[in-house]
């Protein structure tokens, strides 16, 4: 089979032929041939596929966890960020000359 050189899919689309080749009523050859690229190919994606949906699963407590971390963090950056600009009015009122 010629192999498709220079051509690069996205993970979607990656996973879109995946899905396709694991839900049609063809077989896996045909998926190959109208994408134009080599059945083994499509076995390595379907196992990276796998591997990463089962990571996912393993870590999905995991992530929430990060994600709370993470809003806790934005809202410190906030927090942060209104000091800065109050800070930075009263340096200017003082450079002024002006009461503070």
């Amino acid at each position: 089979m010629a192999r498709n050189q220079g051509r690069r899919l996205s993970a979607e689309e990656k996973l879109r032929v995946v899905e396709e080749g694991r839900q049609s009523a063809g077989t896996i050859s045909k998926v190959c041939r109208r994408h134009q690229f080599d059945h083994a190919q499509f076995y390595r994606w379907e196992r990276l596929a796998r591997q990463g949906a089962l990571e996912a699963l393993r870590n999905g407590a995991k992530k929430s966890k990060n994600g709370k971390h993470e809003e806790w963090l934005v809202s410190e950056v906030n927090r942060m960020r209104g000091v800065v600009a109050e800070l930075t009015a009263e340096n200017l009122t003082l450079k002024k000359g002006g009461l503070v």
